[in-house]
């Protein structure tokens, strides 16, 4: 190999050392004021402002959306089960718009002149999924007829018929 080609490559490592060297510098250079900046007593006195403006941002929100008088119950909606007495039968009347208007989300059982209303119902949108589940008890007289418990469906009600007889 001539004495050409030696300085030929020794420039070229020579060139190599020196980007990596002067690449490494860049990094530790960008790290060390990242991270001193990143400690600086002010750096975080800015970060925690921001995270205080934006929490009273949230509560100035809240207190909007609440009215005037935050101690107001809210209004509540239209019941999911009712109970009615009626003369010589119970009438258990079931909403069944929130279940998605289908009686199959509703089931009823007797036992021990108790009657358990119960369902769910699983609605399924876009990325999101909403399951809503209840059960409502009632204990009724003793004098219950629950082999004769008669379920219909009228418009939006579900229709529970369990007859008694009168003393």
């Amino acid at each position: 190999m001539s004495e050409e080609h030696k300085e030929h490559w020794l420039k070229i490592v020579a060139i190599i050392i020196a980007t990596f060297i002067g690449a490494f510098l860049a990094f530790y250079l960008a790290v060390d004021i990242s991270f001193n900046r990143m400690m600086s007593p002010t750096y975080q006195m800015k970060k925690m402002e921001k995270l205080m403006q934006k929490e009273e941002k949230r509560i100035q929100h809240l207190e909007k959306n609440m009215g005037e008088n935050p101690f107001v119950e809210p209004k509540m909606g239209p019941t999911l089960v009712e109970l009615v007495k009626e003369p010589n039968a119970y009438k258990i009347m079931v909403n069944l718009k929130p279940l998605d208007n289908n009686e199959k989300n509703v089931n009823v059982t007797v036992t021990d002149n108790v009657a358990t209303v119960s369902g769910n119902v699983e609605k399924k949108e876009h990325h999101r999924e909403d399951i809503m589940s209840f059960s409502q008890s009632y204990y009724l007289d003793d004098n219950i007829q629950a082999d004769k418990m008669t379920k219909e469906r009228k418009g939006d009600k579900y229709i529970i018929t369990i007859p008694y007889e009168e003393d």
